[in-house]
């Protein structure tokens, strides 16, 4: 008697270090069955073990759960033959039901005829068995009942019942800071199962007054293992409104509220200027400088500036880093605040082309608080290509324009010679007369 009872308080012992913190039950004594035959034993069989699944099982089912293998081991002390095992789920407000095995009712429990059970050795029987989803306990005592022709009795056992906690850890918006209007938020929770069983068929969902839900509408979760997290996704916008806006976050019955606050849409103007500069054509290693400047209130991130010019300005790759052409056009800064200015320099090549204005785009993307949604503006300018001093040469002879001119120039200069040899001339002339008439005077 007193090995059996060591055995079964063992058995306790090791269910309770799997999660089912109770006080040991004191079972094993057999109690007086009023309707049972008239040869009764007491104390003639003690159950050592109780577990869910399969023989030895930690696992607990939770309440709602159906067809469940239930697994009892018991020791006997006497002998009984022909014996006839069954349990007997008829306890005060139990929650078990047998399942269906055969026959014609649907509540059948399973008989277990074992041709002799011999003292001192232990024996497994096995009930399917469902559970109500009501059940609120995690312990229930009930009876294994055993009967011959000649004997009965119950052995008392105590049915652990799993109970499934699924609970809120902690949740992040993506942006953290959320403005009126805001499209495509990232909500992010965290749960966890901190009960003693899984779950099955979870349902999860949110709801607010002050956000319009995006997607998805819910999860469905066919089984949520105890102890294991899981994270839930939802995205979501923001309505023109402003202050504190909470959301509802439903996990089957129980609700959890989310807190977030929706600010003022800010102020945001980013401006872009460049440096008014002429380039001159088919030259290397020249300056493109623009600036960004953040005018509003609202943090630019991220910030990505590419130029998109045409084929006769091109960025200068160094011969020493041909690579560097992979992300010469790829500059990037982590943020301008409200207030600041950044300096964008590019150094390029042009083209052997006439001068002219031609037309250059500065592409700029960002991205608010963090968020994943990506903005961008394009700033669009003439940018003045003038020639090279050879050109300029060269241009003097071959252009219509400048050879008109260079002729009449010519025309002008050689007029002008003339004149000036034909008064040379006259002059001299004039000088010889004179000095004839001096001489005749002397005579």
């Amino acid at each position: 008697m007193i090995s059996g009872i060591i055995i079964f308080s063992i058995a306790m012992l090791a269910i309770a270090s799997s999660g089912m913190a109770s006080p040991v039950q004191v079972a094993g004594m057999a109690v007086q069955n009023a309707a049972a035959d008239p040869g009764v034993e007491n104390n003639a069989m003690v159950v050592t073990s109780v577990s869910w699944y399969t023989h030895n099982s930690t696992e607990l089912p939770a309440p709602g759960s159906n067809g469940i293998p239930l697994y009892v081991t018991f020791v006997s002390y006497i002998t009984v033959t022909d014996a006839n095992i069954s349990l007997n789920l008829s306890a005060y407000k139990s929650p078990f039901s047998y399942t269906y095995i055969s026959g014609p009712d649907s509540d059948v429990r399973t008989y277990n005829t074992i041709p002799e059970i011999v003292p001192g050795y232990s024996y497994t029987v096995m009930q399917l068995v469902n559970i109500s989803k009501d059940s609120t306990y995690q312990y229930y005592d009930e009876n294994l009942t055993y009967r011959n022709s000649t004997i009965s009795g119950n052995a008392t056992l105590t049915i652990p019942v799993g109970s499934p906690q699924v609970g809120l850890i902690s949740y992040v918006t993506n942006p953290p800071v959320i403005y009126q209007n805001e499209k495509f938020i990232k909500l992010t929770a965290y749960t966890e199962n901190t009960g003693t069983s899984a779950m099955r068929d979870v349902n999860v969902n949110i709801s607010s007054n002050d956000y319009k839900i995006v997607s998805p509408e819910e999860y469905l979760i066919a089984y949520y293992p105890d102890g294991d997290l899981l994270n839930f996704t939802f995205y979501i916008n923001a309505d023109n409104v402003t202050g504190n806006a909470p959301i509802y976050m439903h996990i089957d019955n129980d609700t959890y509220a989310l807190d977030t606050f929706i600010h003022g849409d800010g102020n945001q103007g980013l401006s872009i200027s460049v440096l008014k500069k002429p380039l001159v054509s088919d030259t290397k290693k020249q300056i493109m400088i623009f600036y960004l400047n953040d005018t509003g209130n609202k943090t630019y991130l991220d910030v990505q500036v590419h130029m998109l010019s045409p084929s006769i300005i091109s960025i200068h790759i160094s011969s020493s880093n041909p690579l560097g052409a992979l992300t010469a056009n790829n500059i990037t800064f982590a943020q301008i605040k409200p207030g600041n200015s950044i300096t964008v320099t590019y150094i390029v090549d042009t083209s052997n082309i006439p001068s002219g204005n031609y037309t250059v785009e500065l592409l700029v993307e960002y991205h608010f608080n963090n968020t994943e949604e990506t903005f961008n503006k394009v700033y669009t300018y003439k940018q003045k290509i003038i020639p090279t001093m050879e050109q300029q040469i060269e241009n003097t002879f071959v252009d219509p324009l400048y050879a008109g001119l260079t002729a009449i120039a010519i025309i002008i200069i050689i007029s002008i010679a003339a004149v000036a040899v034909h008064t040379r001339k006259k002059a001299k002339n004039n000088e010889t007369v004179d000095k004839k008439k001096h001489e005749n005077k002397k005579d």
